[in-house]
């Protein structure tokens, strides 16, 4: 049932990451960066970029959400020039997995 619900909210998360991606207007060249981060990191992100997409989960599961993300996005036609490989150092407080285009700074 455990993994019912890590699939579920990859494939949520994915959903997400696809409907910002149409409502902001993302152009071909425009990718979605990953990471993992605690709530520091998390909110200097959102600082620095506009949008973000961010979902928060136990550190517990955070290893096989951030796996399973990985995977159900892979599979997105959005992802399939850049595949997803690595979603960055986990910390001891890591939390979140957020998502940012480097390209658009928050002004």
């Amino acid at each position: 049932m455990e993994n019912q619900t890590i699939e579920f909210q990859a494939k949520m998360y994915a959903f997400a990451l696809n409907s910002a991606t149409k409502e902001h207007g993302f152009k071909k060249d425009e990718n979605w960066k990953l990471t993992i981060a605690n709530a520091q990191e998390k909110a200097e992100i959102e600082q620095k970029y506009y949008p973000t997409v961010s979902t928060q989960i136990e550190a517990a599961f955070l290893t096989r959400l951030s796996e399973m993300v990985k995977v159900v996005l892979n599979r997105t036609p959005a992802f399939a020039a850049e595949p997803i490989n690595d979603l960055g150092i986990k910390h001891d407080n890591s939390e979140y997995i957020i998502a940012y285009n480097p390209i658009r700074v928050h002004r």
